[in-house]
């Protein structure tokens, strides 16, 4: 159970690695709304396992607020 859950918060970490990192407009879209889903993800799982991690929980909605606020940065003006 611990590899898995060590394995999940390494996952939804390189997928927001990769969606901020990606400088092809074409491509960045997809990958904030994988990486949106990959936090939103991992967050239902640790509220759900009653073993959340402050720590990441914390983590977990910085990153969903840098998605949300690039997603509205994306959006046509």
């Amino acid at each position: 159970m611990q590899a898995t859950n060590a394995s999940n918060q390494i996952m939804w970490k390189q997928f927001f690695r990769d969606a901020v990192l990606e400088l092809n407009p074409g491509i960045f879209e997809h990958k904030l709304d994988a990486a949106h889903k990959a936090i939103q993800d991992r967050m239902l799982e640790l509220r759900s396992s009653g073993s959340a991690d402050r720590q990441e929980l914390i983590e977990l909605t910085e990153a969903e607020r840098t998605i949300l606020f690039l997603k509205k940065q994306e959006q046509p003006k």
